[in-house]
């Protein structure tokens, strides 16, 4: 019924991710990576759909047919968390971030969101957010804000939380197969705790 490759980062374990995703969706071969590198490796195994956030279809040239809704927007918010006092974006010298684009488009994907001062130190999962704030090496880390509790429940610093006013889009997903059809129509009935998730009450 066709292949789904996913790029996201979600507050579980990859594997858990990916079996939940193929529970969620019958008949669909999915791919669940969490690496850009993995995720541009996976792009030449033909998928008929890929689910990831807007920026990271737009640096491959793929155009979102289906988007994640959120409390009736296609977007939400980040914030940034630091350890004790909280953080003023204009004023961070360094940034924890997942790495989404690589070095070059992550980069430029955080400093649209804190400003071009800081430097932006890249890591591949959530729960390697946290070590860069306890070890200090960054003023602290950006994330979206749905997943900030998922960090302070992790963490026995004292987190402060700034949230930004700029606004990232929802995961979404574009069609690139023959069988992206199917996939699309699979992921707009996806188990609304699936889609929970990724972030999304529900697709359009």
């Amino acid at each position: 019924m066709g292949k789904l490759l996913v790029y996201l980062h979600v507050a579980v374990k990859q594997r858990a991710f990916q079996s939940l995703l193929g529970a969620g969706l019958p008949g669909i071969t999915t791919t669940a990576v969490g690496r850009v590198a993995d995720f541009e490796r996976s792009l030449q195994d033909a998928p008929d759909a890929v689910l990831t956030l807007p920026v990271v279809l737009a640096a491959q040239g793929l155009t979102a047919v289906l988007h994640g809704i959120a409390k009736g927007s296609m977007e939400e918010r980040y914030a940034l968390v630091g350890a004790g006092t909280t953080p003023e974006p204009s004023k961070i010298a360094s940034v924890g971030a997942l790495d989404l684009l690589g070095r070059d488009g992550t980069n430029r994907f955080v400093r649209r969101l804190v400003g071009q001062q800081a430097r932006v130190e890249r890591v591949t999962k959530i729960e390697d957010l946290l070590p860069l704030l306890q070890m200090q090496r960054v003023d602290a880390v950006l994330l979206p804000a749905r997943l900030v509790a998922d960090l302070r429940a992790a963490s026995r610093l004292a987190l402060s939380v700034r949230e930004l006013e700029l606004m990232v889009g929802l995961p979404a997903v574009a069609n690139t197969g023959p069988a992206g059809g199917a996939v699309l129509s699979a992921i707009s009935k996806m188990p609304k705790d699936v889609s929970k998730l990724l972030g999304v009450d529900e697709w359009h």
